[in-house]
């Protein structure tokens, strides 16, 4: 029967509890050791969801335990011992957003000869920039944002418009919701269309800004929100979304690693997937100006925020004193609210994290891929246990 030399548990809302055993008491499926006393003067188990710390404990004079069928662990996986707690990564988001001329298009546009280009006077009263403008000023000033972190830039510079640095200082620097909403939403309000798509450049700057900030920040989880209604113009034969899209993986694949969720704004977007796909996110939201656009904006920036505070980034905690973390022993089991398990294998790509989990490059946080990350965020009442001391399952190469 295995031992674990440590668990951990992490609720998908909220926080964690690590536990380490001396490997004595092998504990049964509800927490209370075989052939132990059920009750002592410390330890015990509870397990919360949606914010409440999940721990693991009982053993011996350790204390009484009480698993879930579902949720608790089973003897092959249990350990009893001390508990620390952690939290999921808080977030950060830095917002780079389009006011090129195309941004004065009329909403609803033409489906069978849709606007990319300033169409020039007499513009209509619902624009583009009208619209999108007020979605983002709610989405500041909602509620559901407070303890968010949030900063704000734009493009075209007026200065240099095919320089990255004229890209990397904010209009607003990233603080927290509700205090910063203030002067976020002043600076969307003095906002002007005009000019041409410098993507990369604009890209590359918002991108070195987020992770100059997440250097200087360490754990939090920094990302960057790309608003845009169209493809690159002007700035040369380099201004494309292929080399954008590079720009967006340089920057996931570092350290630390920054994720670029992509916000379309237009028609015939599609191809501003391969930059989300290449900053770690899966697709771009691509929002219809055709139809019904603050609805859908409204709904892309909720699932913006949903993604990124639910969480797919997760700090490993420290182990106990006289402990030492070994890294080809840890393996991750997400348990649904439902009660289903899945025993998700660590992703063997060195470049991509494409299912199941992987360490970010410095091995402090652990990343969760595809599927797995997917049924995370979409359920905030599941849990997700990391389990220390067996060798760590990995998926085989593709």
């Amino acid at each position: 029967m295995k031992r674990l030399l440590c668990s951990v548990g992490i609720a998908a809302a909220s926080a964690v509890a690590f536990a380490c055993g001396s490997g004595g008491d092998t504990p049964s499926i509800d927490g209370t050791p075989s052939g132990a006393s059920s009750s002592g003067s410390t330890g015990g188990s509870t397990v919360g969801n949606g914010g409440s710390v999940v721990s693991f404990g009982g053993g011996g004079t350790n204390g009484s335990g009480s698993g879930t069928g579902s949720g608790g662990f089973n003897p092959d996986d249990a350990c009893v011992g001390e508990a620390a707690e952690g939290e999921l990564m808080p977030v950060d988001l830095y917002f780079m957003v389009d006011i090129t001329g195309s941004m004065k298009c009329p909403v609803p546009d033409s489906r069978t000869s849709p606007c990319e280009v300033d169409p020039g006077p007499p513009y209509a009263s619902t624009t583009r920039w009208v619209v999108e403008s007020a979605a983002l000023k709610s989405f500041m000033s909602s509620p559901a944002n407070a303890g968010l972190g949030v900063g704000i830039g734009f493009f075209p510079s007026a200065s240099n418009l095919c320089d990255a640095s004229s890209y990397t200082r904010p209009a607003v620097e990233i603080a927290a919701l509700p205090g910063a909403a203030s002067a976020l939403n002043a600076a969307i309000d003095a906002q002007s269309p005009a000019g041409n798509t410098p993507t990369v450049a604009s890209l590359t700057g918002a991108l070195d800004h987020a992770q100059s900030w997440a250097t200087a920040h360490p754990g939090r989880n920094t990302a960057v929100v790309y608003a845009t209604d169209g493809y690159p113009r002007s700035c040369g034969a380099e201004n494309t979304i292929r080399n954008a899209a590079a720009v967006a993986r340089a920057a996931f694949d570092a350290t630390p690693a920054i994720r670029t969720y992509v916000l379309g704004v237009g028609q015939n977007l599609s191809d501003l997937n391969d930059i989300a796909v290449a900053g770690g996110t899966d697709r771009a939201y691509l929002v219809d100006t055709s139809g019904d656009a603050a609805t859908q904006l409204s709904a892309a920036l909720d699932s913006i925020r949903v993604r990124s505070r639910a969480g797919c980034i997760y700090s490993i905690p420290a182990p106990p004193t006289g402990r030492e973390l070994d890294y080809q022993q840890v393996n991750v089991r997400y348990t649904s609210s439902s009660g289903e398990v899945i025993d998700a294998a660590k992703d063997p790509s060195l470049d991509e994290c494409n299912e199941g989990w992987q360490y970010s490059a410095d091995k402090s946080q652990i990343q969760l891929c595809g599927e797995l990350c997917t049924a995370v965020q979409s359920d905030p009442g599941g849990k997700l246990n990391i389990l220390f001391g067996c060798a760590t399952n990995v998926n085989p190469p593709r």
